[in-house]
């Protein structure tokens, strides 16, 4: 594609739904999201279950465009964790996804997003989304935590040199929009789209600093017995814990629109941008 067609502009009103959206009560963050979604003419199917002995009741959101060739999937959970107003954790990356929804439609560039319930209680609607997706995307992307910080933090798992991950993973792309690739973020909704071939990316906002700690987060493993007081002790020292689960910064006023575009002119660029060229393997064809 030409530049013009991926080039990005500031978007004014990216942080106008966050008060709207920044509720503690859940019905009332579903009644704001639906509200946004159709005020901007965005048309969504609703996917719901009820709660059952396998599995809690949840009710997602989903823009999925007309069938073809499998296309990015772009999620974020839109709940929040009990007596939070999620301002970060997760109204903002909602508040990405929309508009980005809307740049995508307006550059003819096919994506399906998934605003996706009870993240903060076992994914339960990443579950649902899974259990019944019966299309594949090409890749799968999950926003949590992207309105405070100066860094953007990609977790590829590996997927890095995947077709569909290139044009995210690209080291002069993530430069320009001050990302770097890391080993390790929290887990959150990309851990229920694990099952299936296509990459999982995680993607967040965050202090420099803290993208430090994810560093040495990475170097204690899994936790087959349990994360150590040392890990837990790192997650409290991080400044963008402080944005969540009732900290002290967990309050609309703390969101950085700058964060927030930040992360949107990273994503629609490499969503509209043609991905790196593969890196040619020495052989004899």
């Amino acid at each position: 594609r030409k530049r013009a067609d991926y080039e990005v502009t500031p978007v004014a009103y990216l942080d106008e739904p966050l008060a709207e959206l920044a509720q503690t009560d859940l019905p009332a963050r579903r009644a704001a999201l639906e509200a946004l979604l159709a005020g901007e003419g965005l048309d969504f199917t609703v996917q719901e279950c009820e709660a059952d002995q396998k599995r809690r009741a949840a009710r997602n959101y989903l823009l999925l465009p007309p069938g073809g060739a499998p296309c990015p999937l772009l999620c974020a959970h839109y709940d929040a964790h009990p007596g939070s107003v999620g301002a970060n954790d997760n109204a903002a990356a909602l508040c990405i996804l929309v508009a980005l929804a809307k740049a995508l439609r307006g550059r003819g560039v096919r994506a399906a997003f998934a605003f996706l319930d009870g993240e903060e209680t076992g994914h339960s609607g990443g579950k649902l989304l899974e259990a019944e997706r019966d299309w594949e995307a090409s890749i799968v992307v999950n926003l949590d935590m992207c309105g405070y910080g100066d860094t953007l933090a990609v977790y590829a798992r590996g997927a890095e040199k995947k077709p569909a991950a290139r044009a995210f993973c690209d080291k002069t792309r993530l430069a320009a929009h001050n990302g770097r690739l890391v080993k390790y973020l929290p887990e959150s909704d990309d851990v229920c789209f694990s099952t299936r071939r296509q990459p999982v990316l995680s993607i967040a906002v965050m202090p420099k600093w803290d993208t430090r700690y994810l560093d040495a987060m990475a170097a204690q493993g899994s936790g087959l017995l349990g994360r150590t007081p040392e890990f837990k002790m790192m997650v409290g020292q991080m400044e963008v814990a402080t944005t969540m689960h009732g900290g002290f910064r967990d309050a609309v006023k703390w969101v950085q629109p700058e964060a927030m575009q930040q992360v949107y002119d990273y994503l629609l660029e490499a969503l509209c941008a043609p991905p790196p060229p593969a890196k040619k393997r020495l052989g004899l064809f």
